[in-house]
């Protein structure tokens, strides 16, 4: 799995040649069922952009969305020996959107430093719903399926959530 922080300018994601390890493989010593290998990933998001709360999104509605953000916060929780919570915010509607954000809300007010919420969240274009938890993120990590998400969709999702929060974007080549 590759973090990229740029889109391109490709019609489709086809002609990006970012790799992205989909095997399960131990984290830790530790086999995780069905996750991605997030080591690389996890190292860089701390690195690239500080945040307590960080929102997995994708423009598709797919269940990837909470494979990865499932693997960042069990790997997290690995490493930094405190819980990360995961926080499936598929499928919201307005009461659980809410819910959420009041949930993150006081991780995100203070300064940004250990990762506390991990979020897999629909997409904003498809459920609109879903602007409320990502207004509450520190942080956005975008997922990106080739030969499936297009780059109007992609880039649309990076002016809602704004390139100041976006931490990057994975591209799942499998």
């Amino acid at each position: 799995m590759t973090i990229d922080q740029s889109l391109g300018d490709g019609p489709d994601l086809r002609q990006d040649g970012l790799d992205q390890r989909k095997s399960p493989r131990p984290l830790g010593g530790v086999p995780v069922a069905d996750g991605y290998d997030v080591h690389e990933l996890w190292y860089r998001l701390l690195l690239l952009h500080p945040w307590s709360c960080l929102a997995v999104v994708s423009p598709e509605r797919t269940p990837k969305t909470l494979r990865l953000a499932r693997s960042l916060a069990e790997l997290g929780t690995q490493l930094r020996r405190h819980p990360i919570e995961l926080v499936d915010g598929l499928e919201l509607d307005l009461e659980r959107a809410n819910a959420i954000a009041h949930l993150v809300e006081p991780a995100s007010s203070l300064a940004p430093a250990e990762p506390r919420f991990v979020i897999a969240l629909d997409s904003p274009i498809a459920n609109p719903v879903a602007i409320a938890v990502l207004a509450a993120s520190d942080a956005v990590l975008l997922l990106l399926e080739r030969g499936i998400t297009g780059i109007p969709q992609a880039r649309r999702i990076v002016e809602i959530v704004g390139r100041e929060r976006l931490a990057g974007a994975v591209l799942d080549v499998g």
